[in-house]
């Protein structure tokens, strides 16, 4: 093979790499305006493969009219560029879709991964025109898609498993641009004014480190950065009438805390209500604990209790210890692990349950469901109470999340009621559903007044094998 092949190879290698890691990183900067949710995911891939569609069939045209090094070095380096200004035009663009809904709102976010992924597309058929021989083209076809599809899984699994635990969003794109520069220099074997090139590249690298892509939130910034899962903020700010501090999940709130130790979400004083159908719980389990406040709360609510924290995000949790009130000790356990993962290998027993489950602005589908809720109440004391937090509105066009759910966990516990925490049925707000096969009447009678008694629309339970919440999440 000649050196100068071997160059090419090397070059839609590091572009193989490069396109991947633009999709897996892509979907972080939509992150904290759309969630995670499938629309935003199949938002990506569909952009992405189209656009890489489009790229196929225009770079082998003019492969064909003109293929050559040079033409290929050039298609590299544009790549590198666009793969730098994913997280320009994710700070220009993205802040738009918050006046949308969810689907539009995917789909128009996904545009910015556009650009990068057309060029990427282009690489493959410059490449096997330039290093195929006549008589053995199939053989230099597989070569080449062999070696991109390599580099793509390096991209998949370093992107996912080193760069985002590990580096900021911006650094990933960057970063990935420098290596395209490289291939591009590579292929030209450092042509004449390659060093012009690598300037202009450092002053366009610099601009684009020093934007903030990431939604800016008021408050004083105490922390931000990037975990494996979310955009992790940690704002001292102004909250629901006065000062607290709240930790930012994809810039959803997530966990708040007042300068006492008290919980700064309306949603956790209507929880505390069910405190009373359990008055000396030994155990109790928080799944969605983040940063730890509800374990404190019912740890000062019941001196005894052992609490237990299930926490996807260790960030999440090392937020909790630092910037929170969080505090390990012999009443407290924190794990990490996802909830439903955690239900199924636990031998624990909970008498007390709260569940405050979202990945940054969705939830996660497979902890809505029947299946879920039956391991949740696999792992219960008899008699046992569960407290969860939902986002809907009780009634009208707005209410499906609340309809779906109240009609799943009513297909696993006998007793299920439900406290609003505004006064206007019709908006969307924090519902807290209260579960348990025991009876709920006398607690039902003392709060009457807070407990949502209009009629609820028959929905079938959400189920591993359908489960529609999507569809209504974030309208």
């Amino acid at each position: 093979m000649a050196q100068s092949d071997r160059m090419i190879l090397a070059a839609v290698f590091i572009s193989g790499t490069c396109s991947l890691l633009v999709e897996i990183a892509g979907a972080r900067v939509l992150a904290p305006y759309l969630g995670t949710s499938i629309y935003s995911w199949a938002a990506v891939i569909g952009f992405v493969l189209a656009a890489l569609s489009i790229g196929y069939y225009s770079g082998g045209v003019m492969a064909d009219r003109q293929g050559n090094g040079k033409q290929l070095s050039i298609v590299l380096l544009a790549a590198g560029l666009m793969t730098m200004i994913v997280p320009f035009l994710g700070a220009a663009l993205l802040p738009f879709t918050l006046f949308m809904d969810i689907i539009p709102a995917s789909l128009l976010g996904a545009v910015i991964l556009v650009p990068a992924s057309y060029f990427y597309g282009m690489v493959s058929p410059y490449a096997i025109k330039l290093t195929s021989k006549s008589g053995a083209e199939g053989k230099g076809a597989g070569m080449v898609f062999s070696v991109s599809t390599i580099g793509s899984i390096a991209g998949a699994l370093g992107t996912g498993f080193v760069l985002i635990p590990n580096m900021a969003i911006t650094h990933i794109f960057i970063s990935a641009g420098a290596f395209m520069l490289l291939a591009s220099l590579l292929v030209s074997g450092f042509r004449k004014g390659a060093l012009l090139d690598v300037f202009a590249f450092a002053i366009l690298a610099s601009v684009i480190a020093l934007a903030s892509p990431a939604p800016q939130l008021r408050g004083t910034s105490v922390f931000s950065g990037d975990s494996a899962y979310y955009h992790v903020q940690v704002l001292d700010m102004d909250y629901n009438g006065g000062p607290a501090r709240i930790l930012f999940l994809d810039n959803a709130a997530s966990s708040g805390e007042r300068a006492d130790g008290t919980p700064a979400f309306d949603y956790t004083m209507t929880s505390r209500l069910g405190y009373e159908i359990i008055p000396d719980p030994k155990s109790a389990l928080v799944v969605g604990s983040a940063a730890g406040t509800e374990v404190e709360e019912l740890k000062m609510f019941y001196p005894s209790v052992h609490v237990t924290g299930v926490e996807i995000d260790p960030m999440a949790v090392e937020m909790g210890r630092k910037y929170f009130s969080l505090k390990e000790d012999d009443r407290t356990e924190i794990v990490i692990d996802d909830a439903r993962r955690f239900l199924l290998r636990t031998e624990g027993k909970y008498d007390l349950v709260l569940v405050d489950t979202f990945r940054g602005l969705s939830m996660p589908y497979h902890l809505t469901t029947k299946e879920y809720l039956a391991a949740l109440k696999g792992r219960m004391a008899p008699g046992g109470v569960v407290i969860a937090n939902l986002i809907s509105a009780p009634e009208g066009e707005k209410a499906a999340v609340f309809r779906y759910l109240h009609s799943t966990f009513s297909s696993e516990f006998e007793n299920v009621i439900a406290l609003p925490t505004k006064d206007d049925m019709h908006s969307t707000q924090n519902i807290v559903l209260i579960a348990s096969d025991r009876s709920l009447e006398d607690f039902s009678k003392a709060h009457a007044a807070l407990i949502y008694d209009g009629d609820i629309p028959a929905a079938p339970p959400l189920t591993d094998e359908r489960n529609p919440i999507e569809l209504y999440l974030l309208r």
